[in-house]
């Protein structure tokens, strides 16, 4: 088999040329072979591409991932910075409250007379005259400075628990002594409450003492039992100290009488009333008004006869008067 191919050469000459049908076969498989060849390369080429595609993918995507490690260690790193300098400065706080709460303890104590106002004098020590430089005084503990000493936030956090520790110990113990001084101040409280230590008629100046005297209606010497406070009729008795109205009524030679129990072994009288305002049972407060001045009773004109006693003994009213 073959075929002739027409080729115009020009325009005035014409050629015919024959191939064979074996030089065609020839020819179409090399084109096959080269076209299968070149897809095959192609495709070879195309797929370490793509490797090469995800690699360089790959490689920013564990990068990215190391530094949002890295940024993320900065950021905590230094938020555990301004949370140690929050407790620092809340240590401070509480250890000014401190001192604070401790000089009002002791103000109050003083107040109270539970601690003495004088100023004793210090003697020199020899150990801090050593220390003197010639420079102001100076002192306190060893702590690392902020942003210096401390290489981790657990040292921070080491050095302010520690302070806390130290601070709470403190605050305990200033608790516990406030507490105290609150029980003494209360006791004292009550007690000056039922001490009869209350001038009874207010303004009134003492006419007759607690011991022997001389009696107003016998002459003779005679033993006066307590304190006479002259006053117009009608001036107001007060209680002496608060406690529990145990006698109001008329008895004998002290005209009408108010009697009050204050605990502690002590009672009160208030003799030659002219008008009495409690009743036996009251509960009285100290300076509440309980009678009148009157002149009731064995008595020479308008008085209180004010008697205190202890354990059912008589003793001189001065004696508490002059306490209060």
């Amino acid at each position: 088999m073959a075929l002739v191919i027409l080729s115009a050469d020009t325009a005035a000459e014409s050629k015919v040329r024959t191939v064979s049908a074996r030089r065609l076969v020839v020819g179409v498989a090399a084109l096959v072979a080269g076209a299968l060849a070149g897809g095959f390369w192609l495709g070879y080429d195309l797929a370490h591409a793509d490797r090469a595609v995800q690699v360089v993918l790959d490689q920013p995507a564990a990068e990215a991932e190391a530094d949002a490690t890295d940024e993320t260690a900065i950021v905590e790193m230094p938020s555990s910075e301004p949370a140690s300098r929050f407790l620092i400065g809340r240590v401070g706080e509480l250890s000014g409250r401190l001192l604070r709460l401790e000089a009002e303890a002791i103000l109050l104590a003083k107040r109270l007379g539970l601690e003495s106002d004088e100023d004793g004098e210090v003697e020199d020590d020899p150990e801090e005259d050593s220390k003197a430089t010639g420079k102001p005084a100076e002192g306190g503990p060893m702590i690392p400075a902020i942003g210096e000493g401390l290489s981790s936030s657990d040292e921070a956090m080491a050095v302010v628990g520690s302070s806390i520790e130290m601070l709470e110990a403190d605050l305990r113990r200033l608790s516990e002594t406030l507490s105290t001084i609150d029980e003494m101040a209360a006791r004292q409280v009550v007690e000056s409450m039922i001490f009869p230590s209350r001038a009874p008629v207010i303004g009134s100046h003492i006419g007759s003492r607690f011991g022997n005297r001389s009696d107003p209606f016998t002459k003779r010497r005679a033993f006066h039992s307590g304190l006479d406070f002259p006053g117009r009729s009608g001036t107001p008795i007060h209680a002496s100290a608060g406690g529990v109205v145990i006698y109001a009524g008329y008895r004998g030679d002290y005209g009408r009488q108010v009697e009050i129990d204050h605990g502690n072994g002590l009672t009160t009288r208030y003799s030659h009333a002219r008008r009495l305002r409690v009743k036996p049972g009251d509960v009285v407060t100290p300076g509440q008004h309980i009678a009148d001045v009157g002149s009731s009773g064995r008595s020479t004109g308008p008085h209180l006869h004010f008697e205190v006693l202890k354990n059912g003994r008589f003793v001189d009213p001065e004696d508490y008067l002059r306490a209060g």
